[in-house]
């Protein structure tokens, strides 16, 4: 989406917002909230997709893609989408347990099957952070409500 933007290629940019739908699809639960593809085993072409462990950096990425596509678009969905992926740190996931540490302001390192990881790794920290940064930044800029962006 980014390099199609930028380079004025609309059918690349348009190819990487069919895969940020693909991706939101495949990585939505039965209740609407973000369920990162897992680790151990990924999700390979004709196999089954693997629900843990569930990493920071994904849903760090999916914040990311989703709000250049708001950006991109001013289509209100992605913006809607990038608060979902953001709140699987806040616990809106599928064991509903904080990944984000008030306490430590660390990140737990992943979302297992049966807790979190205890351990607050430089990635997973710095994940949230920037997750954090990016919605702030929306929101500074007046765009986390639902107002456009200027053309």
């Amino acid at each position: 989406m980014v390099s199609g933007r930028a380079a004025g290629q609309p059918a690349v940019f348009e190819r990487g917002l069919a895969a940020l739908r693909w991706l939101t699809e495949v990585q939505a639960s039965e209740n609407g909230h973000l369920r990162p593809i897992g680790s151990n085993g990924f999700y390979r072409r004709g196999g089954t997709r693997a629900h843990f462990d569930q990493q920071p950096v994904e849903a760090h990425s999916m914040v990311s893609a989703c709000l250049e596509a708001y950006r991109a678009t001013a289509d209100a969905k992605w913006l809607e989408q990038a608060h979902r992926a953001f709140d699987w740190f806040l616990g809106w996931n599928d064991l509903g347990l904080e990944l984000y540490s008030p306490t430590t302001g660390g990140c737990r390192d992943a979302l297992h099957v049966d807790r979190v990881n205890g351990n607050q790794g430089a990635e997973s920290t710095l994940a949230f952070l920037l997750a954090l940064a990016e919605m702030q930044l929306m929101q500074n800029a007046g765009l986390a409500f639902g107002t456009p962006p200027a053309s």
